[in-house]
């Protein structure tokens, strides 16, 4: 009987020791994902001097990727993760360029040019390196612009630089080998992300090319947020130096945007501002809207931009959308377009597009 009792002791053991071993290689495991999105559409294009242009072409509703993230909960608060994320040109299948030093521009088969870090989180914040968006590009975003980066009605258009001096920046929304830091959840809506990102060129005068310091600062609920944000990539040929405010507030079915942003490069520099707005229409449709202005020193002439579209979720991951833009050059201006430049000085280019993305 004792024997009976010791033998049924040590099973009881042996189960518990399996399940906590269980538990812990569970904990351990943690998880890897792939993820991706596909956007394609029709799109014709107009431009003074020029005539039309019909295409088939990517990303005009969302950016397409393709990627792969995984996490590891190794206890006591502590996770350790890693994203690599690729740019994807749905209508050729081609990838996107990307830049080594924050300088030169390069191109090729599949990089992870969008995003590529390994990221260390606690409850004191998140320490990431790496590829990735610089902090005064998520202002740039659907965060506080109606339609974001993509298509005709970009919100790059306007809130991008232009090229001056010499000097062509790299890092007007991403940045290579960085050291980022995100302060944590809870702290009463603050949320802040600082970043240093290195050039890594050799001795010489260009030997601080690429140097990148930039900060975004902001406050949020559930109606109502705001950020601001400053970036600065240095150049032999002249600095670069990226600020921007924006809001977005949250009045029932429609939320109100506004942005404004500048850009320096050397002594040359561009500032845009945007009134736009996202309107909730029924459980799956949304009309989007937005008006930019820009005004030059020493690069180029005065410009405006328009924007109104249309998206309908067919369902969480699927939806149709069209939107339609014109840009219009002040002056003798002919530097900003919606896809296809003007030969007409002064002259204006519209785009309008249809298309479908998928996200899985």
């Amino acid at each position: 009987m004792e024997t009976a009792m010791k033998t049924g002791r040590w099973r009881v053991g042996f189960v518990a020791l399996a399940t906590a071993a269980v538990g812990v290689q569970a904990q351990q495991a943690g998880s890897v994902q792939l993820f991706g999105l596909m956007d394609i559409g029709v799109q014709q294009l107009k431009a003074d001097g020029v005539g039309k242009r019909h295409l088939v072409t990517s990303d005009g509703n969302a950016s397409s990727r393709l990627g792969v993230r995984g996490s590891e909960d190794l206890g006591g608060g502590l996770k350790v993760g890693f994203w690599l994320e690729s740019a994807l040109l749905v209508d050729d299948g081609s990838s996107g360029a990307t830049s080594t030093n924050n300088k030169d521009s390069i191109s090729g088969g599949l990089t992870w040019a969008r995003r590529a870090t390994v990221q260390l989180s606690g409850d004191w914040g998140e320490l990431r390196l790496g590829r990735d968006y610089v902090p005064s590009f998520i202002n740039l975003t659907m965060t506080m612009h109606p339609f974001g980066p993509n298509g005709v009605a970009s919100s790059g258009l306007l809130f991008y630089p232009a090229p001056a001096n010499g000097t062509t920046p790299r890092t007007n929304a991403r940045a290579s080998n960085s050291i980022g830091y995100f302060l944590p959840p809870g702290l009463g809506g603050v949320y802040a992300h600082v970043m240093l990102a290195l050039g890594e060129q050799g001795d010489g005068p260009t030997h601080r090319d690429g140097q990148l310091q930039g900060m975004r600062i902001g406050w949020r609920n559930e109606a109502f947020n705001a950020a601001v944000a400053i970036t600065r990539t240095r150049y032999a040929t002249g600095d670069y130096k990226q600020s921007n405010v924006g809001a977005a507030w949250q009045l029932g079915p429609v939320k109100l945007m506004g942005l404004w942003g500048e850009n320096k490069v050397g002594t040359t520099k561009t500032t845009a501002r945007m009134v736009g707005t996202r309107w909730q229409v029924g459980p799956q449709g949304e009309v989007r809207f937005a008006y930019t202005t820009l005004s030059a020193k020493g690069v180029a002439s005065d410009a405006s931009h328009i924007a109104l579209g249309y998206v309908h979720d067919l369902s969480k991951r699927t939806a149709l959308y069209g939107n339609a833009a014109r840009a219009d050059n002040k002056g003798t201006g002919v530097r900003f377009n919606v896809g296809m430049a003007t030969t007409v000085p002064g002259g204006n280019c519209s785009g309008a597009e249809l298309g479908v993305r998928h996200s899985f």
